[in-house]
């Protein structure tokens, strides 16, 4: 099968056989050729976090309005691994420093791979993270290999629970698909903060931050429903922080104060 990103990859100068990988949708997963799981070039940071945090915690963060409601617990995230995503900067001096921030969209990548719409950037994080299909080369970026959206986590499970990792399923919510990573590097116990799972706008504005194209909530709720009982079942935890979210009321990810939660 010809790989239709051939020919972009030499554009920006990658050697003619490096492993980028693309599928054309819902392709027939029985033939060797198409099976999204093949192993490819992995950027040594993968291996490297593999387990690295064992039976610790994490926080991950969506951008929805329901943060508004949580700012005075957001100082005692200092010391907390945290993970951001998307346009999270853009809310302001956020009181902490985030371990990992993510984006896990190609539209803010810009120049396939070689620039960060700056948006989307946060370049006071400890580490950045670009999701994506092709590779990410920008400066001050990680590049974790995605596997085309036509592969979800809703239908597949997610990756990061065992000692082999394929390119990240889509979760169609980026705090989702981003705990994959997460699970990789071997967290314990996740806690979700932001994600309303709405079609409402972002904590810094919710009309001008709104989503311009309707999100789709319900790949969203399945995906959510397929991590929180593949974790439970490898004996992992995923808790929804988020005040009001849909993810907890609709009982797909059980609800954690996050007062409670960060005071022991």
């Amino acid at each position: 099968m010809k790989n239709p990103y051939r020919k972009m990859a030499l554009q920006i100068g990658l050697k003619e056989d490096y492993g980028v990988r693309a599928f054309p949708t819902f392709t027939s997963q029985s033939k060797p050729e198409n099976d999204w799981n093949m192993e490819i070039d992995w950027p040594d940071w993968v291996s490297d976090v593999h387990n690295q945090n064992q039976e610790e915690r994490c926080f991950i963060f969506g951008t929805g309005p329901s943060l508004t409601t949580q700012i005075d617990l957001l100082p005692k995230m200092v010391d907390e691994y945290t993970f951001t995503c998307n346009r999270m900067r853009q809310w302001g001096d956020v009181p902490f420093r985030p371990y990992i921030h993510c984006i896990t969209e190609p539209g803010p990548i810009q120049s396939w791979g070689y620039g960060i719409n700056p948006l989307y950037d946060y370049p006071e994080a400890q580490n950045r993270v670009a999701c994506m299909w092709w590779p990410v080369v920008a400066p001050g970026w990680l590049w974790l290999p995605k596997a085309n959206d036509d592969i979800q986590l809703r239908w597949w499970g997610p990756q990061g629970l065992d000692d082999r990792l394929s390119p990240l399923p889509s979760a169609w919510a980026s705090p989702l698909t981003i705990a994959q990573l997460a699970l990789w590097m071997g967290f314990k116990k996740i806690y979700l903060l932001g994600v309303d799972t709405t079609q409402q706008g972002q904590a810094w504005d919710v009309e001008k931050g709104r989503t311009k194209k309707p999100r789709n909530i319900r790949s969203i709720l399945e995906s959510a429903d397929r991590l929180h009982r593949d974790m439970r079942r490898a004996g992992r935890e995923l808790w929804d922080c988020t005040p009001g979210g849909k993810l907890n009321g609709d009982g797909l990810i059980p609800y954690a104060d996050l007062k409670e939660v960060l005071n022991g």
